[in-house]
């Protein structure tokens, strides 16, 4: 019988993202996909949603099927995907659901540990790691940021674009290395993250020298999302 796989979330539209291309195809080779469609989860309508995306693959004679998410933790939009997920069970033989990328004080390590290796360090700057909006979210990046300080990274904050600013006002370096805490390089980490908020900071006179890349571009990152997926196949 065929497996398929649908990657859901912030990466559904995206399109010529090196790293995005680079997760897509290591999940479905990992997992043995016959049949790998992308969904989204929130934000723009673009491309197919959960339901939308689980139907396509029931069309497709898939009875096995397994759903990965780019969601960082397990907030709004990872419940409803649940929601979608145990909707359409009736219509496979099985029907999985993969954790977020920080499920716990382990996968935690493995991303701050990723990220203190792409950015690191430099006296006089502070790295600054703005993600998505959102009670869960804000909780998430909190015990991030308390990881990244264990690992001797007491320069780099995280936050969501509105809580960064204030967060900054405390911090005494003039530079601020921003970077999107996303998996996709898309509209809300170029438009919100290294548009809007970046403007926002020079405007409160820091120098702010953008990092536009994504948290799939990481191996270490992609590894961890590919592990999720193997675990939940066991």
């Amino acid at each position: 019988m065929s497996r398929g796989l649908v990657i859901a979330g912030c990466l559904s539209g995206e399109k010529d993202d090196a790293g995005v291309e680079a997760l897509v195809g290591e999940l479905s080779r990992a997992v043995g996909a016959d049949v790998t469609v992308r969904a989204r989860t929130g934000g723009r309508p673009v491309g197919a949603t959960v339901p939308e995306a689980l139907c396509e693959l029931r069309a497709a004679g898939v009875g096995r099927a397994l759903v990965v998410t780019t969601h960082l933790v397990d907030g709004r939009l990872t419940r409803l995907c649940a929601e979608a997920v145990r909707d359409a069970a009736p219509g496979f033989e099985s029907l999985r659901l993969a954790p977020a990328l920080l499920a716990g004080a382990g996968d935690r390590l493995v991303v701050a540990s990723a990220l203190d290796r792409a950015l690191p360090a430099r006296p006089g700057r502070v790295v600054a790691l703005a993600g998505h909006r959102g009670r869960e979210c804000a909780a998430a990046f909190d015990q991030l940021g308390r990881t990244l300080a264990g690992l001797g990274r007491e320069d780099v904050v995280v936050g969501t674009p509105e809580s960064l600013p204030g967060l900054l006002e405390e911090r005494a370096e003039g530079e601020v290395l921003l970077a999107p805490l996303l998996m996709a390089l898309g509209t809300h980490a170029r438009r919100d993250v290294l548009a809007d908020l970046a403007g926002r900071l020079r405007a409160s006179g820091a120098f702010v020298t953008p990092w536009p890349h994504s948290l799939s571009e990481l191996p270490a990152v992609r590894e961890l999302v590919v592990a999720h997926a193997l675990s939940t196949l066991e």
